[in-house]
């Protein structure tokens, strides 16, 4: 359920480190294999990521890398196709870039590629007003640790997330919500990304029609919460670059069941909080999971959070679809009665054109 992934160019002189390499990132990212002689002779090509398949323990092949490395600069990995310690050391001598050595689990590498992907995404937001770049930088590494201590059976940071969201709701103040978007679009942890776009959504939204107080942040916590579940779905349905089949599907309608898992035994959260994480896929006509909830059953905040929900798939790109405009999002969203309030989505309808009416 991934972006579409930019290129990346595998160079190699290890035609084992290319094979397990090129192997972990099929379907993921679109792979361009160059001969390391190749790279050499006719430069760099155009990819933000070169992984390098290479014979570290070969001392010729170790400078011809270093020669490559100070006249490149994007961002370099490395699958090693053995664990030679010498090797280990020259390489070490000529670069901090990361490195995995063969046999590893594809998840490591295709996590290592976004994570050095998203850098410069992150770096991009050194533009951005500074309460924005501040929440936002803030939000991926309070975010990260989140799914980080889930997936190890571990509380969430309640404090740490309120405090995250204290600098999200600084940021809502400035009114924008296109910017905030923007500013995410290129991100590639898509569940950051998404959740992001949902709680940033809320607290905009909330904002701009008043809402305030410990309203707002419950807004904002639970925006940021609401697919905290998926934490405990594996990492290959989370991250598959096309559609669910229907396996997988029920095993991702699960995360519902796991926020409550994870959020119910929380001290000092609120129910209606925990309603947000727990029901924000339930539908007013009763269709929706995982409790076949209808009508009042359904709390307000609940109905918010199923509007940002929508609204922040439909506008998002994935690898399966492009994106839709926003205006073509929220028509679509208007023949969704029996799933959305249509009160609410009224409100929110004319608040997201005026963001967009308002564009510089």
């Amino acid at each position: 359920m991934q972006t579409p992934s930019p290129n990346v160019v595998v160079i190699y002189d290890s035609l084992i480190a290319r094979d397990g390499a090129a192997a972990a990132l099929a379907g993921y990212f679109t792979v361009n294999q160059v001969p390391l002689e190749k790279f050499i002779t006719e430069g760099s090509f155009d990819a933000p990521v070169n992984v390098f398949c290479v014979n570290a323990g070969e001392l010729e092949t170790t400078k011809q890398v270093k020669k490559v490395l100070q006249t490149c600069q994007n961002e370099a990995l490395f699958v090693l196709p053995t664990h030679n310690s010498d090797g280990i050391t020259r390489l070490r001598g000529i670069t901090d870039a990361e490195f995995l050595v063969l046999p590893f689990n594809g998840n490591e590498l295709r996590s290592l590629i976004k994570k050095a992907l998203n850098r410069s995404v992150e770096r991009s937001w050194d533009t951005l007003h500074p309460q924005k770049r501040k929440a936002l930088k803030e939000a991926v590494v309070c975010f990260e640790n989140c799914f980080d201590l889930v997936q190890h059976g571990e509380p969430v940071p309640i404090e740490a997330i309120q405090d995250c969201c204290h600098h999200i709701r600084d940021a809502a103040e400035l009114g924008d919500l296109n910017n905030w978007i923007d500013a995410l679009d290129n991100h590639h942890d898509y569940s950051f990304r998404h959740s992001m776009f949902v709680c940033g959504t809320l607290s905009y939204f909330a904002h701009a029609i008043g809402i305030g107080g410990a309203d707002l942040d419950q807004l904002t916590v639970g925006g940021l919460l609401h697919d905290i579940g998926k934490a405990k779905i594996p990492l290959e349905i989370l991250d598959k670059p096309g559609k669910l089949n229907a396996h997988e599907w029920s095993i991702m309608k699960l995360h519902p069941v796991y926020s409550n898992d994870i959020l119910a035994d929380e001290n000092g959260l609120d129910a209606d909080l925990v309603a947000m994480a727990v029901s924000h896929h339930e539908r007013i006509d009763g269709a929706g999971y995982p409790s076949a909830l209808s009508g009042a059953q359904i709390n307000d905040q609940v109905r918010l959070t199923a509007i940002a929900d929508v609204y922040s798939a439909l506008i998002d790109k994935r690898a399966y679809k492009g994106s839709m405009t926003c205006e073509a999002a929220l028509d679509m969203m208007s023949s969704f009665e029996g799933h959305l309030d249509m009160d609410l989505l009224r409100s929110f309808r004319g608040f997201v054109l005026d963001q967009v009416h308002t564009l510089p």
